[in-house]
């Protein structure tokens, strides 16, 4: 199916309570498979039940999450776990990501409640993968400073970076409230007072500053990260969780 006939099928009301908050970039995003058919609030759920298995797409998301799968198979979790900061469920192992429980088996097959989309799982798996131990260093750095990252730096400011300012600009109490319910808490020793520290994942925190609109100046936005945490996940695996938690405060400011 492609993303127009998808949009025919949609109620094309422009409600304004997804994410993509209008119809026709929602269809758009749903064929590319980085938002689910359940976060339209006017599609009953036996119409979404139809529609599904239209959207079933061999793209590379789903083949990438099947070599990550296999990989983690020839993995032991156990021996994993205490390293990435999860811990053993019987056979599974558990892992907290964007403030919720996540499951995944032997098989490197993740469970969780509620709604799971094809990035977080390829970003849970790349973080299983990678295995990452190191102690924490408790000394933040830009993106630009982690291991390739000065490559992909203009992509992360792009696609991270300019997206949260926008968000903080157009609305900070809801962007801060947002925060919050991802367990955010108010960073000290930072050089504003509109800074935030957080875990999306165990051990990769992450600060976020923000200067607001002075006379002279225009808001500005730095994301900063532990310095270890290219040990834990690539870069472009680390921008693939900054844009989730975009999406994540869009999804909450249309709540």
């Amino acid at each position: 199916m492609k993303a127009l006939d998808l949009y025919k099928k949609l109620p094309k009301k422009n409600c304004g309570k997804c994410s993509l908050k209008a119809c026709m970039p929602f269809a758009i995003s749903v064929i590319k498979g980085d938002t689910p058919l359940e976060e339209c609030p006017l599609l009953l759920p036996e119409e979404i039940n139809l529609l599904k298995p239209s959207l079933v797409q061999g793209d590379w998301r789903e083949e990438l999450i099947l070599k990550l799968s296999a990989e983690i198979k020839t993995l032991d979790l156990a021996v994993i776990a205490p390293g990435i900061g999860a811990e053993m469920q019987g056979s599974d192992l558990k892992l907290l990501c964007f403030g919720r429980e996540f499951f995944i088996t032997p098989e490197g097959t993740i469970k969780t409640e509620g709604i799971m989309t094809p990035w977080i799982r390829i970003l849970i798996l790349h973080y299983i993968r990678t295995a990452g131990k190191d102690e924490l260093s408790g000394r933040w750095v830009s993106y630009s400073e982690l291991k390739a990252g000065m490559v992909k730096h203009s992509s992360f400011v792009r696609e991270c970076e300019e997206p949260l300012l926008e968000l903080f600009r157009n609305d900070f109490e809801k962007s801060v409230t947002a925060l919050q319910r991802l367990e955010a808490t108010k960073g000290k020793g930072f050089p504003t007072e509109d800074a935030w520290t957080l875990y999306l994942l165990p051990k990769v925190p992450m600060a976020i500053l923000y200067w607001p609109d002075e006379e002279e100046f225009p808001a500005r936005l730095k994301v900063l990260f532990d310095s270890t945490a290219d040990t834990f996940l690539d870069v472009e695996s680390i921008m693939f969780l900054v844009e989730g938690l975009v999406k994540n405060i869009e999804m909450m400011d249309s709540r």
